[in-house]
């Protein structure tokens, strides 16, 4: 249980830390919405789960591509924690990870507000 009553009654429980490898995004539901959960340096960060591009699942930024051999790049996007940023898995648009903006095209994706307590994971809709 949370020791911070503010947090269980705007936030929802998404995931333990543990759930979320640094560098990694996980997908989650909350109230019918999906979104991806990044873990940043250990900071986490929550957003729409899909790019404003043509709708990549963007928990999957990072995966080792099956055809990679044949291909100019091993995985299919990822996060730069350096740079707060995540490269969608499908045509590489970056996406800056606490704004949700593609800074390129101006397109936008929602952006959540994340907190941590007691070693679990909350999302505010």
């Amino acid at each position: 249980m949370s020791t911070n009553p503010q947090i269980e009654d705007t936030y929802t429980k998404v995931a333990s830390v543990d759930d979320v490898p640094r560098g990694r995004g996980i997908a989650v539901d909350v109230d019918g919405i999906e979104i991806v959960v990044f873990n940043v340096k250990g900071e986490f960060h929550a957003l729409s789960n899909r790019c404003p591009h043509q709708g990549a699942p963007l928990y999957k930024a990072g995966e080792e591509k099956i055809n990679a051999e044949d291909t100019w790049t091993d995985s299919r996007g990822g996060v730069n924690e350096d740079e707060v940023t995540v490269s969608c898995p499908w045509h590489l648009w970056e996406l800056d990870i606490e704004s949700g903006e593609h800074e390129v095209s101006g397109k936008c994706i929602g952006t959540f507000d994340a907190e941590v307590a007691d070693g679990d994971v909350y999302v505010r809709i």
